[in-house]
């Protein structure tokens, strides 16, 4: 299946994505309010390192779709642990993983971000590492929105001690308890702290009971503004999570099952409620080659396999209705909008993934007819097994680069994808000579020569480009077909015709020869931004008195991007290139000025 046409069919919904290499691994798990927008962003031309490792490996894209993006963050934290995608780990920093401490080992415990567990204190709560550092702060974010905890990380009990005033925004705006204040007593702040551990280790039934209880003690003791601060909190609880009544009065934990049919091929999706929160969703499909399911002990068979039921199930009349029900199993309808909209969710996923399966067998279906198509469409004299793509990047001459990609049997080779750095400077862009450069010293190159040879190449640009091309190869007595495809119009060129090829626009074949240049074109501006990038980098730090190339080099071989090196201090920046305190502190003005300035630094 193409990554291409995954891209194309993620809906603008919320939910979780999954990135798989060519073996199905998943390499990286995210999460985004809009899908399709999100992950597009993935596969744009950046300089970023660790984008471009994921544009390399990625060969499938899934997803999973639920209610809202807090549902999202949920489930995403849940997959990245449970998969470990090796990618998610590009974005930890330096040191180590970042993890959620409570300090219960203090009367007023907070709430604070530590990079590693402290042995000398055994009190601590600690959640983590996240690998998603940008999960874990959205984390506390919601936390510190939902409970009247501190964060600032202040000796409290020193400061009721001196009888000292803090100013504090968050204690103005009712959302801390001000533990400096000598009103509150240590154990009725701790209840807090604890609500906070239940609430981070997922045990949102417990916390919402808890925090019933505490709210009608409160008002039987006549507490009412207390009582209703705490309604406040539950109904908060409630609604960022989207938890509601209907899934509490079956307990809090039941199992969605929702199907979808179509020709005959059924999909299946169980979405598990655990703790009131959506905690896993599973997708199957029954073909029709393999029979009909028509009882639904069957069905139940099928999605659960020897797995053990232990939950309520919720699933639609139609189900029911569909399937003659041959079982004792407990079932629930549902009875109020939150339910339904659970079942919408689930029947999302059983389309969604129907969908997906139908496309597979219809991709691999066209796949093996394409390259005979091709073969005939370009008057082939043998089948285009090794296609290799070509396209030129540059900026008004400067910087100018070139890429060959390879394609094996309609799908990318990354391994053998190759990258030219134009040897001669342009005042102005010329396409034509800098084409020819790149494809005489692909098969010039004695390194590059046991590499498969390709059946067709595909050259990005019109008949000028094509013409060069097609000149070098006749000068290196290389025997292979070429085309080009021009941006403008889509238009294909060949060697044996002036005018374009006439070939249906959503054609198979016509995708094949997009793909190719979408991915030399990808390639090469990816190369050129970070020639770009360096450049800026080299000559900007190369001005500063006292640090030559010897020094830049050893600055980022030390620290990998702009942004890590802004975070340095400067008395690391003296010793590790040798300097006094005056270049140290322009090395880093000089960080932030490019920082400010350039697009191509992560």
């Amino acid at each position: 299946m193409s990554l291409f046409s995954d891209l194309e069919d993620i809906p603008n919904e919320p939910g979780v994505y999954l990135v798989k290499d060519k073996a199905e691994k998943v390499i990286y798990v995210g999460k985004a309010k809009n899908l399709k927008n999100r992950v597009k962003q993935h596969f744009q031309t950046t300089s970023i390192p660790k984008e471009d490792k994921l544009q390399e490996l990625a060969h499938r894209v899934d997803w999973v779709l639920v209610r809202n993006e807090s549902e999202a963050l949920i489930l995403e934290r849940k997959l990245i642990r449970q998969l470990s995608p090796k990618l998610n780990s590009m974005l930890k920093d330096d040191k180590s993983n970042l993890l959620i401490r409570i300090t219960m080992e203090q009367n007023f415990p907070q709430i604070l971000v530590a990079r590693e567990t402290d042995p000398r204190v055994s009190k601590s709560v600690y959640f983590g590492p996240f690998t998603n550092n940008t999960m874990l702060r959205q984390t506390v974010k919601l936390v510190l929105k939902l409970f009247p905890i501190c964060n600032c990380g202040k000796n409290f009990e020193k400061i009721r001690e001196k009888g000292i005033t803090i100013r504090c925004m968050r204690s103005r705006l009712g959302r801390c308890l001000a533990p400096w204040k000598n009103d509150i007593t240590p154990e009725e702040y701790r209840r807090t702290a604890k609500n906070v551990i239940s609430f981070l280790r997922g045990d949102v039934a417990r916390l919402l009971d808890t925090l019933e209880e505490e709210m009608w003690t409160a008002s039987k003791d006549a507490n009412y503004e207390k009582a209703a601060k705490i309604r406040d909190l539950i109904h908060a609880v409630r609604t960022i999570l989207n938890i509601q009544e209907d899934l509490k009065s079956q307990r809090k934990n039941v199992d969605v099952l929702v199907f979808t049919e179509k020709e005959g091929d059924m999909a299946f999706c169980k979405l598990e409620i655990r703790e009131y929160r959506i905690h896993n969703i599973m997708n199957d499909v029954f073909p029709k080659e393999d029979g009909k399911l028509k009882e639904l002990g069957e069905v139940l068979a099928f999605i659960y396999g020897q797995e053990k039921r232990r939950f309520p199930i919720l699933l639609e009349e139609k189900f029911t209705n569909r399937f003659e029900k041959n079982t004792d199993v407990s079932l629930k309808h549902p009875t109020n909008k939150v339910s339904e909209q659970l079942c919408k969710v689930a029947e999302k996923n059983a389309i969604n993934e129907l969908r997906r399966y139908k496309r597979d067998i219809q991709y691999r279906k066209e796949s093996e007819n394409v390259l005979e198509e091709m073969q005939e469409k370009f008057q082939l004299p043998d089948l285009p097994t090794i296609i290799h793509g070509y396209d030129i990047s540059t900026l008004g001459g400067s910087h100018s680069v070139g890429s060959c990609v390879v394609f094996q049997d309609g799908k990318p080779q990354k391994k053998l994808y190759r990258r030219f750095q134009i040897r001669k400077e342009y005042s102005e862009p010329n396409d034509y000579a800098m084409m020819e450069e790149v494809v005489t010293r692909r098969y010039k190159s004695e390194t590059l020569k046991n590499d498969p040879q390709p059946q067709l190449i595909i050259i990005d640009g019109g008949k000028g480009q094509l013409n060069v091309a097609m000149k070098v190869l006749k000068k290196l007595k290389i025997d292979v077909p070429i085309i080009s495809i021009a941006k403008k119009r889509e238009e294909i060129y060949a060697e044996w015709s002036d005018e374009p090829i006439d070939i249906e626009k959503d054609s198979s074949v016509q995708r094949l020869v997009q793909y190719v240049r979408d991915e030399s074109h990808r390639f090469a501006i990816n190369y050129h931004k970070t020639l770009r990038s360096r450049s800026v980098k080299d000559s900007a730090f190369e001005r500063i008195k006292g640090i030559g190339k010897a020094k830049v080099s050893k600055l980022f071989h030390e620290y990998k991007t702009l942004a890590e090196i802004s975070k340095v201090p400067k008395e690391e920046i003296m010793k590790k290139l040798g300097v006094n305190e005056e270049i140290a502190e322009q090395v880093l003005s000089m960080t932030k000025t490019i920082l400010n300035k350039s697009p191509y630094d992560d």
